[in-house]
């Protein structure tokens, strides 16, 4: 069979499942899988582990992204720290951060952790390349 047939036939079952009701999903799944019970288990264990990896990801991005604005502010890099004050002044509840010299790891973490990281990233990326 050829690959294209195959992705045709691939991408016609998922968009079946998607729009597909529940119960024929599992009565689909039952006639196709012998042990079911496993079946499940292993599903949940895949989506356990696929949760974690992204968790894990999201995380090691945002200590990156820390490690770059402190990198930023102890070498006094006027972009990345317009970029975190202005993250600093968009949120009143950051306003016991007016000194950003002495701001720790951590601080900075609680800033970012729920702005998109991969706007920040890009908007640091844009610094780099300008100096």
């Amino acid at each position: 069979m050829s690959r294209v047939i195959k992705n045709k036939i691939d991408d016609a079952l998922f968009n079946f499942y998607l729009e597909a009701d529940k119960d024929i999903i599992k009565d689909s799944l039952q006639e196709n899988i012998q042990n079911l019970v496993e079946y499940e288990q292993k599903k949940k264990k895949l989506l356990f582990l696929a949760k974690a990896t992204a968790k894990k990801r999201h995380n090691d991005s945002l200590m990156e992204l820390a490690n770059k604005f402190q990198e930023a502010l102890l070498l006094n890099i006027e972009k990345p720290i317009a970029i975190l004050k202005q993250l600093v002044q968009g949120n009143p509840s950051f306003a016991l951060y007016r000194n950003l010299d002495k701001i720790s790891k951590e601080d900075i973490i609680e800033i970012i952790k729920d702005k998109n990281l991969i706007q920040l990233f890009e908007q640091l990326e844009e610094n780099d390349k300008s100096h």
